[in-house]
């Protein structure tokens, strides 16, 4: 999309691959070592850009009511979304550590979290790291002031809440309203600059009723 005269905004993210071809065919243990590496170079290959401002990354759209879910969190707890969360706005996170956009954006994230969380505003993470990550996933967190709660199942694309809101790209950013459960903004439309304004928009709409 253009904004402005000759410029480009983009969208960094990661797009899931389809169903992987890598666990179907029969190989040495050095051709499994081989093509487990070729897996993680093609991920890497499919953080991708996009210029469209409208692209979606999940199952879910701006109005209609996000899925509600149980989970567990890295410290233990229990987490029932959105019922948990009366009278917050909440940013449910679809991320992982090994996603180059991931990255990039989270310090925008950290900010607004920082900047808004004593007015309201909450975030629920959603890691999409694969098994046997969760003491990575948790030095992650702890080194990039994530101290929001954290959901991890070990189960990469197929992430049990990632699956219920058919996310397909991350970050994939679902801002939620944690009265109505209606979602607020999705995807690009949650990144970058546009996350801070929205949320403080939202939470002056809050302090007004």
């Amino acid at each position: 999309m253009a904004s402005g005269r000759g410029t480009t905004v983009t969208f960094p993210l990661c797009i899931r691959r389809g169903k992987g071809y890598f666990s179907t065919m029969k190989t040495t243990k050095l051709e499994n070592r081989f093509l487990h590496l070729s897996a993680v170079v093609m991920a890497g290959l499919l953080c991708a850009v996009s210029t469209k401002a409208d692209d979606s990354r999940s199952g879910v759209s701006v109005g209609q009511k996000a899925p509600a879910f149980q989970a567990r969190t890295l410290d233990g707890k229990t987490v029932n979304f959105p019922g948990d969360y009366k009278g917050k706005v909440v940013l449910v996170d679809f991320w992982a550590t090994w996603c180059g956009p991931c990255r990039r954006e989270l310090p925008n994230v950290v900010a607004t979290y920082q900047q808004y969380h004593a007015k309201g505003f909450e975030i629920l993470s959603v890691s999409l790291d694969q098994a046997r990550q969760g003491p990575a996933v948790l030095k992650f967190v702890h080194d990039n002031n994530m101290t929001w709660p954290q959901i991890y199942d070990g189960r990469y694309w197929k992430a049990a809440v990632a699956v219920q809101y058919g996310v397909h790209a991350i970050p994939c950013p679902v801002l939620v309203d944690g009265d109505t459960g209606v979602v607020i903004a999705e995807g690009v439309g949650a990144v970058g600059h546009r996350l801070p304004k929205l949320v403080e928009t939202t939470l002056a709409g809050k302090a007004r009723k």
